[in-house]
């Protein structure tokens, strides 16, 4: 019965449209200051999600025929993006951008069980499709604060983009660190902590500092063989 409801939804974009709408009609929105924001999701389904934007000419698309459950998206500033496409089931987590011009991208078929992910000063962190985050997730493009050389008082710790591959599979309690790159089909393992270039596809890393433990794998979500 139930999958004979959702494929009535998949077929009828009114239907769908409707639903969704009545589904995330409790789920708030608040658009605090400036001018010309532009918030979509259409077709989608949040439930408990807040949505809070402070700043003006942000972007946020969330496409249709996701899942948000308990998440907070937040944007404080001026020009940013953040985009989740179709088919994402997102649950406890947060989408964060602060400064100008930054932004998240999530790509399509994506699964996330709870976290944080921050973006500011004006970087990316792109996550490719069909990737895969268990819970206590953290990913981050910046320290948030400042360090500087004591003699020439120059700043030596800006922020720098994250990008994540396809088809890839993030273990409970993970850190993505700033200017990481993670290849398509990897594994991150368990407690890890990435703060560099996991360059190799199809490969298990692990550890803090993650590194390269075994290759030539890949993976899916099913158990069976």
């Amino acid at each position: 019965m139930k999958n004979y409801f959702i494929n009535i939804l998949k077929k009828d974009k009114l239907i769908m449209a409707l639903s969704a709408f009545a589904y995330s009609f409790f789920s708030i929105i608040i658009i605090k200051g400036w001018l010309n924001n532009s918030i979509t999701f259409r077709s989608s389904f949040l439930k408990k999600t807040k949505i809070v934007v402070k700043g003006k000419n942000n972007t946020i698309i969330i496409h249709p025929e996701n899942r948000l459950s308990n998440c907070l998206i937040y944007i404080f500033g001026n020009d940013c993006q953040i985009i989740i496409n179709k088919h994402c089931i997102l649950s406890n987590i947060e989408l964060w951008i602060e400064d100008d011009g930054g932004q998240i991208h999530i790509g399509c078929f994506s699964t996330m069980e709870g976290g944080h992910i921050a973006c500011t000063e004006g970087k990316s962190i792109i996550i490719g499709q069909d990737c895969m985050f268990s819970n206590k997730i953290m990913i981050r493009n910046g320290d948030s604060h400042s360090i500087f050389e004591k003699d020439s008082n120059r700043r030596i710790n800006s922020s720098e983009s994250i990008f994540i591959g396809n088809h890839v599979w993030l273990g409970a309690d993970s850190k993505i660190l700033k200017g990481s790159i993670i290849s398509d089909n990897c594994i991150i393992g368990t407690g890890a902590i990435v703060s560099g270039k996991c360059n190799d596809m199809n490969s298990i890393y692990a550890g803090t500092p993650a590194r390269k433990i075994k290759e030539n794998i890949n993976w899916k979500r099913e158990r069976n063989e």
